[in-house]
């Protein structure tokens, strides 16, 4: 289940200066030093080979698995030792800070003279190695109890995926309660959710050693602090649940309960999927008690401004959301009358144009659907939003453009644009499709050119000079003809 607020765009008069920021640094702590984790991993796991520790320690840690109840995880590594998949249970092991623990309050008596004195010197170093990887130094371990990590773990996260995920949750409901409290307190507020967050999260794992990283806790707050400062007031929900999606409108603060009870249902009974559940509660719970209780202090704007919505006109989003639950309840006829409403009014909205497109690929046969698909993808757009909405065209046509190619010009177009909101995988496909159907136009060697720099300023310098020799190449063909 999935549900997210989607009534309030960005108030420029009170710009989401602190949102911004968050999502900038976590982005940047990401990228610019957690994104060498790997190697950091790759790094200890082979110093660990090369010492011969899994032959020495891969029994204990099967039989540690076994006495902790997780008799599944044995088997598994079992089966990866025998395969002679050695590596994947080394980073198993490694990754195992509990395990890593009890090994070190082994002594002589455990290991033997022999070997004990060598053993440890090698597992120190590799202790020390792996205290080197972000989660480990700065990520929260309820066990080991580093007050810094209360506040440092707010701002790393696991994978791309869970950054990516957690900065738009962030920026879908940070803008709307930064607006509201101030810049000053949406940030202080921000980082007391996350504080409790991760209290909460050490209570319910006392003496766990599964580093929690991730903004989501501080976010379950600011989602917390968005039902109650809009209180009783009908707001506008965007929801999923598997394939079914749809808006629906509810008061705020009905949903704050829902959102808690979602969160203590997976916590409880959800299973072991990786999600701090716990620490979610923590954040809603600290950040809807905190704005219900202060709301007289925090609260920076008349009553008045939160009843507005600056980001989109009611009727259209009434029309929309209409179409839509016709669209969901398979009424096509009445879903095509709102869409044509929809279309008299907005012709050039994006997300108009994007829903013709869905509507039409219901039936994937009829000529209108690729009549239209080649139409849209035509259009001349200038705004990143409706290029990133022609991508989002263009990869899922992929599938049915097979017998109705488009035409050059538009697949060159669309290259350019692709260009400018750096959707280099995507472009890089399209390069090898216009040397398929043998394209010569200056264009393309405009996009090869763009396409060697982006290469090049995401590193990958091997690959920009192959797209900057064929920009060459080509430049050079046409010429001589």
């Amino acid at each position: 289940m999935f549900i997210i607020p989607a009534e309030r765009g960005i108030d420029w008069r009170r710009a989401p200066v602190v949102t911004a920021a968050i999502i900038v640094l976590c982005s940047l702590v990401y990228f610019g030093w957690q994104w060498d984790d790997d190697q950091r991993l790759q790094r200890a796991a082979e110093f660990y080979m090369d010492a011969g520790l899994p032959e020495l320690e891969y029994p204990n840690y099967l039989s540690y698995l076994h006495q902790h109840g997780r008799g599944e995880q044995a088997a598994q590594i079992e089966e990866l030792w025998e395969a002679d998949h050695r590596y994947l249970v080394v980073l198993s092991i490694l990754q195992d800070l509990q395990f890593a623990a009890e090994m070190a309050r082994t002594d002589s008596r455990f290991w033997g003279e022999d070997i004990y004195h060598q053993w440890r010197a090698a597992r120190d170093q590799v202790n020390a190695m792996v205290a080197e990887l972000s989660a480990v130094k700065l990520g929260l371990t309820p066990a080991q109890s580093r007050p810094i990590t209360y506040l440092s773990y707010q701002f790393l996260h696991g994978d791309s995926l869970h950054l990516i995920g957690n900065m738009v949750m962030l920026a879908l409901t940070g803008v709307a309660v930064e607006a509201a409290i101030g810049s000053t307190y949406f940030l202080l507020s921000y980082l007391f959710c996350g504080l409790c967050a991760g209290l909460v999260f050490s209570l319910f794992n006392w003496q766990g050693y599964l580093p929690l990283v991730g903004a989501s806790g501080a976010i379950s707050g600011v989602m917390g602090m968005y039902a109650a400062l809009y209180g009783l007031r009908r707001i506008r929900f965007f929801y999923s649940l598997v394939f079914y999606f749809g808006y629906f409108t509810a008061p705020a603060l009905v949903m704050l309960p829902v959102w808690l009870l979602w969160e203590v249902i997976n916590a409880v009974w959800g299973g072991n999927d990786g999600i701090a559940y716990s620490a979610h509660a923590g954040g809603l719970l600290a950040g809807g008690l905190g704005m219900l209780v202060g709301r007289r202090y925090l609260v920076q704007v008349e009553e008045d401004y939160l009843d507005q919505a600056p980001d989109e006109e009611e009727e259209y989003r009434r029309t929309l959301d209409d179409f839509l639950k016709q669209l969901a309840a398979f009424q096509f006829d009445a879903a095509e009358r709102k869409l044509q409403q929809l279309e008299a009014r907005y012709p050039d909205h994006n997300q108009v144009l994007e829903q013709r497109y869905l509507l039409l690929k219901l039936r994937p046969a009829a000529p209108q659907f690729h009549a239209y698909a080649h139409q849209l993808l035509a259009r001349p757009v200038s705004e990143p939003a409706a290029m990133h909405m022609l991508l989002d065209v263009y990869s899922d046509y992929q599938r049915f453009n097979r017998d109705h190619p488009l035409p050059a010009a538009t697949l060159l177009k669309l290259m350019l644009n692709f260009c400018q909101i750096a959707a280099w995988d995507t472009v890089q496909g399209m390069v090898k499709e216009a040397q398929q159907r043998r394209l010569r136009d200056p264009m393309l060697v405009k996009v090869l050119r763009l396409l060697s720099r982006g290469m090049s300023d995401q590193g990958e310098r091997a690959l920009g000079r192959q797209f900057g020799d064929m920009a060459d190449n080509l430049e050079q063909s046409l010429q001589t003809t």
